[in-house]
């Protein structure tokens, strides 16, 4: 047997390449994986392009979708994104009775509710802005619900409290 290791590389030399640890296999698994992964994505772009609130164009004020079925705006995004304008809508409250509410948006779009038992609605008045949640039946927009803007976020019915300050 003998002692001797084979001589150092001197200093400067070039360096043996190492063996390489990416196989084609690997390669293959990694351009699998890039695939599924676009083809995922991909798919999820055109099942949230293809909803009715991202197909349409511009509406009133420039923002809105497709009509809706009472001839509004269809609201983007969020939960609510395929309920059309006038189903959910907030605005300024220009008429209010005992048995009907009428809500102006930022972008011209004016509805009528009826208010009936069952529409929860508290201290609104002429010039408060509000949001109603409202369902149709034969043409009637009924409003379900009715919230003061000033009052959004509290459940105690006491006016919202100013922001902490430093």
């Amino acid at each position: 047997m003998s002692d001797e290791q084979p001589p150092a590389p001197e200093w400067g030399a070039q360096q043996p390449k190492p063996a390489s640890p990416w196989t084609a296999r690997k390669t293959i698994a990694a351009v699998a994986i890039a695939v599924g992964i676009t083809a995922a994505g991909g798919v999820a772009i055109y099942a949230a392009s293809n909803s009715s609130a991202a197909t349409g164009g511009n509406g009133p004020g420039g923002m809105g979708g497709p009509p809706g079925q009472d001839g509004g705006v269809v609201m983007r995004g969020g939960p609510l994104a395929d309920v059309p304008h006038g189903l959910f809508q907030t605005g300024e409250v220009t008429e209010v009775s005992s048995s009907s509410l009428s809500v102006k948006s930022t972008d011209g779009y004016t509805k009528t509710y009826v208010i009936d038992s069952s529409t929860v609605m508290q201290d609104v008045q002429k010039g408060s802005t509000v949001t109603v949640i409202a369902s149709e039946a034969n043409g009637t927009a009924t409003a379900e619900s009715v919230m003061d803007s000033a009052q959004r976020g509290r459940r105690d019915g006491q006016p919202p409290q100013a922001p902490p300050t430093r």
